[in-house]
């Protein structure tokens, strides 16, 4: 990635390695290079020796402002160097978790995803109607950000995924028929929500706590899960 900074003339990529450069030197690194990728995911990869470090970071984060780009590289060397496993900086959670960061990267993150529809209507259901009713049951807040979409590989026995971050969540093609139960797609989609609502956490830490209490809320969830594995899919 080459973008000009017209601020520094400098690349992104020159940026980021500067401060990756300079994070390393705190912990001992020589030579440290950066790089933004277009991945699908915000995510990071790493190559490390004894004395260097090469970094691979999502370009989701190319914009981002130099001290949450400094605390990132802070902690990402942290994780990839010591034993220390602390977790992202204030700065960087409130960065990629802002409704700024979900509306600007929103339809970037749709774009690599070439398993998606990118549309919440299928052949024979419409998943806005389901979310529907869960806000209506007042099991789900109004959240016009939020991007349902049908999976276009209906072949996977997982019933869906979400992308918490991004405020997406995608349900199997599967079950965009007509035969599946009003109450089965519901609980799908609440059971994504669910992640959504415990937000990011790449500890693990809050889902443990919370996940399983907020999830039994939903009525005739055994009901729905038995027909899932019944149909042989799981949550």
């Amino acid at each position: 990635m080459q973008r000009r900074n017209k601020e520094t003339e400098r690349t992104d990529d020159e940026r980021l390695s500067s401060i990756f450069s300079g994070a390393g030197k705190q912990y001992g690194l020589e030579e440290v290079t950066a790089r933004f990728v277009a991945f699908r995911d915000l995510k990071i990869r790493w190559q490390r020796s004894y004395k260097t470090a090469d970094f691979m970071v999502s370009d989701y984060l190319s914009d981002a402002p130099e001290e949450v780009l400094w605390d990132f590289a802070d902690t990402i060397i942290s994780k990839a160097f010591t034993d220390d496993r602390e977790d992202y900086a204030r700065s960087v959670v409130d960065w990629i978790t802002s409704a700024r960061f979900r509306e600007r990267k929103q339809p970037v993150y749709l774009g690599r995803s070439r398993n998606l529809t990118r549309s919440p209507v299928g052949t024979q259901r419409n998943l806005t109607e389901s979310y529907g009713r869960l806000v209506d049951a007042g099991l789900a807040e109004e959240d016009p950000g939020l991007c349902l979409t049908w999976t276009k590989n209906s072949a996977s026995r997982k019933m869906g995924h979400c992308s918490v971050i991004m405020g997406v969540i995608a349900i199997s093609g599967t079950l965009d028929d007509a035969r599946v139960p009003d109450n089965v797609l519901d609980y799908c989609i609440y059971h994504e929500l669910c992640h959504l609502k415990i937000g990011f956490d790449p500890s693990g830490r809050e889902h443990e706590r919370r996940f399983s209490a907020m999830e039994s809320l939903y009525p005739k969830k055994a009901e729905a899960a038995e027909w899932l594995r019944h149909m042989d899919m799981f949550v």
